[in-house]
């Protein structure tokens, strides 16, 4: 198969906290290899979630023709 390649641009991807609605999530501990499990804490009101394998902030990458 050949390679192709292809134009893309970096996005920052965040959480809001869902008790606040304001403050940002972010990791706050190393994931639990067994369960993927990664704590995050509110950066205003410092509530706590547990996301499981994904952390936050993040850039993921997309397409330069695609919408974020």
């Amino acid at each position: 198969m050949a390679e192709i390649k292809r134009l893309v641009r970096p996005v920052e991807v965040n959480y809001l906290c869902d008790a606040c609605g304001k403050g940002m999530m972010t990791k706050v501990g190393d994931m639990d290899p067994g369960t993927g499990a990664i704590e995050h804490r509110c950066m205003i009101c410092n509530a706590s979630q547990t996301f499981y394998w994904n952390s936050y902030p993040r850039i993921d990458h997309v397409g330069e023709d695609e919408s974020i």
